[in-house]
């Protein structure tokens, strides 16, 4: 028996396990306690700073944005789930909007500051994509479903070089591709030339596409499905330059093929009806997920990176069918694959596999990328961290004791790496021929809460400049599963893996910690792990509700600080670097230091107007942030470092009038 199946088998009986042991828990020992919640107040300063040159790439930014927010579900090309911006170090949940739909992936961001999603399931309106305002959550258009059957990927925006500084958003479906302006207006809309199949009663379609991602070499979007075939489209004018390609890989199987015991599936299904309907194979949605992690799984179940400055393309999905000992139509093993957009030998252009790695235990996570793309990380379904290169040779992998659920968030500083559990953040630091595990996260944002008893990892974590975006999961322990019944995002240090503040949300998400160019974090609501918990809780936790939530920032003069500062740190040490063997890391950090002042400066103006900060302060903040503006170059970075330094300093205790003498330095 392979160590999937053990692992399945030991999960599987585990979940009965706990099933008894809730009816006796709940009938003898659940008598309720105080409801005192932990009160997160101002957080300090973060200590973390960056050490030495980063990892940077050598492309330019004319077609791919800066990754200031997330302009693909994984931030952009490399899928590193890092931005260069603050996170609100201070946040509070605003608004939920269009909570009919089901949100699986995203939002994304234009620069302009307006949000895209494309919900997966939904009652009523059918639309392929959506989009709000990201301050207020009224919607400013949709684009109607050409059919009840098909659904969009995820949105993609890149910058329009034939129009500096306008941006396109461009979509897919099985059937058809699409580029839109920011108004809706629509570029090109082009016909893939397939037809979706006939609907099989009680199995869903292997047609989702898993979103655009760019290829700068051949100037093209590439995307591919979730059954393994391979597009390129024009990104001028959408047109296919390559025939359509197929990974060699058979669908995944993860399991033994046992289900959840009906008794549970039948409490979670209706009410995952009533909120979102069903799904196009007319299954209902919780058993469909079920059903895809037993066995009726894919080829690809993920989004895929492509190197920007090699164009490499790297997907991770199944390895052939008889490589796991048996032709049964299915895989139990784990591939990624380099391919590329290379001639045909007739002046066309073809998918082509360059090499590939295999591993057992599978995973349905994103591959990630190193900022160079030097390096590929990615995370099986056993609990292995594994880091390749370029070629796709193992270099390391480290066991963190459980299977990730999630891909690997990378950072372009100090070789650091986060990884996330169904119970746990961790931070791992790539040391060139190994990998090691530096912490496990404090998870305490539901501490003091009457109806929690064990709180877990809920979402991918996204680094920001100032710490790392998560979610938090709280509720009833059965024998360490948790049935969620609350959900909140929460701001970790870097350099500890405390908790610097948490604020509780609304709804569980299967979807990333979103963070937008102003430090606002969004989550999109897809709750799969909560409606279990409503069910076997009805009591206890609030309906499921689908949509985007908003958590605004609050105490801007915070983050302000944490914009500033972080600006500094960054400065000071790209100025120990070598201007000629480091000139694209330092000429990276010039980038994000002008993305964190301008972060800074929108903030001091909100802090104002929130009577946070005086007027007074933030003229004198405002010179300082213009001075550093002016000398951020290579040549005079020393004296940008100090103007910068001069208003980081500001913000010590007592340095400043009131609002300022109640935060730490």
């Amino acid at each position: 028996m392979s160590a999937l199946k053990r692992n399945a088998w030991k999960v599987v009986g585990l979940f009965l396990i706990a099933i008894v042991g809730f009816v006796v828990f709940k009938i003898f020992i659940d008598e309720g306690r105080p409801h005192n919640p932990r009160v997160f107040g101002p957080p300090e300063k973060t200590r973390w700073k960056p050490v030495g040159a980063r990892a940077a790439g050598q492309h330019g930014y004319d077609v791919i944005p800066e990754p200031e927010t997330f302009s693909a579900i994984h931030v952009g090309a490399v899928n590193s789930d890092n931005v260069w911006v603050a996170a609100a170090p201070m946040f509070e949940l605003d608004w939920v909007a269009e909570p009919s739909y089901f949100v699986g992936n995203g939002p994304i961001f234009d620069d302009e500051g307006n949000l895209y999603f494309s919900p997966q399931f939904y009652h009523g309106e059918r639309v392929v994509l959506v989009s709000l305002d990201a301050l207020t959550g009224e919607r400013r258009w949709a684009i109607p479903a050409e059919s009840d059957r098909e659904s969009s990927s995820p949105a993609f925006v890149l910058n329009d070089p034939e129009n500096p500084g306008d941006q396109i958003v461009y979509i897919v479906s099985y059937t058809r591709a699409m580029a839109l302006r920011p108004d809706g207006s629509v570029i090109w809309s082009t016909a893939t030339d397939l037809s979706l199949p006939p609907l099989e009663p009680g199995k869903n379609p292997s047609t989702k596409l898993h979103s655009f991602n760019y290829h700068p070499a051949t100037d093209s979007l590439v995307t591919v499905s979730k059954a393994g075939e391979l597009f390129a489209f024009s990104r001028k004018n959408g047109e296919l330059i390559a025939p359509i390609g197929q990974l060699p890989g058979a669908p995944a199987v993860s399991g033994t093929g046992v289900k959840v015991p009906w008794f549970v599936t039948d409490k979670v299904d209706p009410l995952m009806d009533a909120a979102f309907g069903k799904t196009r194979g007319g299954l209902s949605l919780f058993s469909s997920a079920i059903n895809y992690l037993y066995g009726g799984g894919g080829v690809v179940t993920n989004y895929f990176s492509i190197a920007p400055d090699s164009s490499r393309i790297y997907i991770a999905a199944t390895a052939e069918d008889a490589e796991d000992g048996t032709e049964d139509g299915k895989s139990e093993i784990g591939a990624i694959y380099a391919l590329d957009l290379v001639e045909d030998g007739n002046g066309g252009l073809e998918f082509q596999i360059l090499s590939r790695a295999t591993f057992q235990g599978g995973t349905g996570s994103t591959p990630a990328l190193s900022a160079d793309g030097s390096r590929v990380y990615e995370s099986d379904n056993l609990g292995n961290v594994i880091a390749l290169d370029s070629e796709l040779s193992e270099v390391w992998r480290v066991d963190v004791g459980e299977p990730l659920v999630g891909s690997i968030s990378v950072s372009p500083d100090n070789n650091e790496l986060y990884a996330v559990t169904r119970s746990d953040v961790l931070k791992l630091v790539d040391n060139g021929d190994s990998g090691a595990l530096e912490w496990t996260a404090k998870l305490t944002g539901f501490d003091g809460y009457a109806n929690v008893d064990k709180q877990s990892n809920s979402l991918t974590a996204t680094i920001t400049a100032n710490g790392v975006v998560i979610g938090i999961g709280g509720g009833k322990t059965l024998l360490g599963a948790n049935l969620m019944l609350h959900m909140g995002m929460g701001l970790l240090d870097r350099e500890t893996g405390e908790l610097r503040y948490f604020a509780e949300g609304r709804e569980d998400s299967l979807a990333m910690s979103t963070v937008a160019s102003d430090g606002s974090i969004y989550v999109a609501h897809s709750p799969i792990r909560r409606a279990v918990g409503k069910a076997m809780y009805p009591d206890l936790t609030p309906d499921l509700t689908g949509g985007i939530a908003r958590y605004k920032p609050i105490r801007l003069d915070l983050l302000a600080r944490d914009a500033i500062c972080a600006a500094e740190a960054r400065g000071a040490n790209a100025s120990t670097l070598n201007q000629t063997t480091e000139v694209a890391a330092i000429n990276t950090d010039l980038r994000q230091i002008k993305v964190l002042l301008e972060q800074a400066g929108n903030a001091i103006t909100k802090a104002v107007s929130d009577g946070d900060m005086t007027a007074e302060d933030a003229g004198t903040l405002g010179n300082l942030l213009e001075q550093s503006t002016l000398k951020l170059t290579p040549a005079d970075l020393d004296g940008a470092v100090t103007e910068m330094a001069a208003a980081c300093a500001m913000f010590a205790t007592g340095r400043m009038n009131d609002p300022f003498a109640r935060v730490g330095g």
